[in-house]
């Protein structure tokens, strides 16, 4: 890896929390709502919580016997998404806490769904089986099997395209063809795919400790590597030009813009002194959020890279950062069922 830079000199002002709560175990999932009032974690062992900004409790949702995997919202707020490892995706009304849909996903364990950014269609991953439904319950589509098992979904932002991952593929899809848009063969095991706000690139983290940018039109990909780890922290900034990686306690930074990250130099922020477990753009702004696995989350400006511009500790490491939509609040959690809010100040 590339030259990284001293780790802060002195200590760093903290992050003013909103909010704590505690779901007293594994948190595995969070996302905000659309409108940025609720934020929704979901745990290994199932009950899945939407709290409000400041950490209170809203509504508790049984989730899944034996473990929930997966939340996503739609478009507008109304509706839960929840997979987990009882064969069923379910659909959840967000005011009532009342279950509207329970879908069957194919396979045991369903560790995928997400609701996509425009209309009501909800995409679920269940072992090797993709399919996509309406937010009322009709199968639009059921794909082929994939070659193994679905690492990763995400829906291209603004659009009504999707991608999946798994060993030896990445693929798209549009809602109105039932089979893939383009297919990309690659000798590898994919484990987490992230969009440019654009709709441009697909960046990959990889078993193989690499990261590859996939070009959405030609096809054409770069991969980077020297990384001393497997990578599953990926995060796009609001202009498409930045994707954030871990894969190591160094937060590496690729520039996307001009003729694209290849041969270039990576910016890279160093404070965490183990590995990364999360890696969060804001939304709008331009600050990038990192947590890692002893429970360190730092906030960066990444133009002034020699040190971060607050941070916290929390109990346990971090599984997951969001920001809220408007960039207002910073929800981190934990391995040890941890949530707390941050609330944005004007450095950070």
């Amino acid at each position: 890896m590339p030259r990284t830079l001293a780790a802060p000199p002195v200590p760093v002002p903290a992050l003013e929390m909103s909010g704590e709560a505690q779901m007293g175990d594994h948190i595995i999932a969070a996302e905000w709502s659309p409108d940025g009032r609720m934020v929704a974690t979901a745990t290994v062992s199932g009950p899945v919580g939407i709290w409000d900004s400041g950490g209170k409790l809203v509504r508790e949702l049984p989730g899944h016997k034996h473990g929930t995997f997966a939340v996503s919202w739609n478009a507008n707020g109304e509706l839960l998404a929840t997979g987990g490892q009882d064969g069923v995706a379910r659909v959840w009304d967000a005011a009532t806490g009342e279950p509207r849909q329970e879908l069957d996903a194919g396979a045991s364990w369903v560790e995928h769904v997400a609701f996509s950014p425009l209309g009501d269609f909800l995409v679920t991953a269940a072992g090797r089986q993709l399919k996509l439904w309406k937010a009322g319950g009709e199968l639009v589509h059921a794909y082929g099997a994939h070659p193994s098992t679905i690492s990763s979904v995400a829906w291209q932002p603004g659009a009504f395209y999707f991608a999946s991952a798994a060993y030896g593929q990445l693929a798209t899809f549009g809602v109105d063809k039932p089979e893939p848009v383009k297919s990309f063969a690659w000798k590898g095991s994919i484990l987490a795919v992230a969009w440019s706000p654009d709709g441009n690139y697909m960046a990959t983290g990889n078993q193989d400790a690499s990261v590859h940018f996939w070009y959405r039109k030609s096809g054409r990909d770069l991969e980077m590597t020297g990384y001393p780890a497997k990578i599953r922290e990926l995060s796009w900034d609001t202009g498409s030009r930045y994707l954030a990686t871990g894969g190591s306690p160094v937060v590496t930074i690729w520039d996307c813009g001009g003729k694209g990250p290849a041969g270039t130099r990576p910016i890279q922020l160093q404070a965490h002194e183990v590995y990364l477990s999360a890696v969060a753009y804001q939304s709008n702004g331009g600050l990038l959020a990192s947590g890692c696995r002893a429970g360190w989350v730092y906030v960066w400006n990444q133009r002034k890279p020699d040190r971060p511009l607050r941070g916290a500790r929390l109990d346990g490491a971090i599984t997951q950062l969001c920001w809220a939509p408007a960039d207002e609040h910073l929800a981190a959690t934990t391995e040890r069922g941890m949530l707390r809010i941050f609330r944005r100040t004007s450095q950070a």
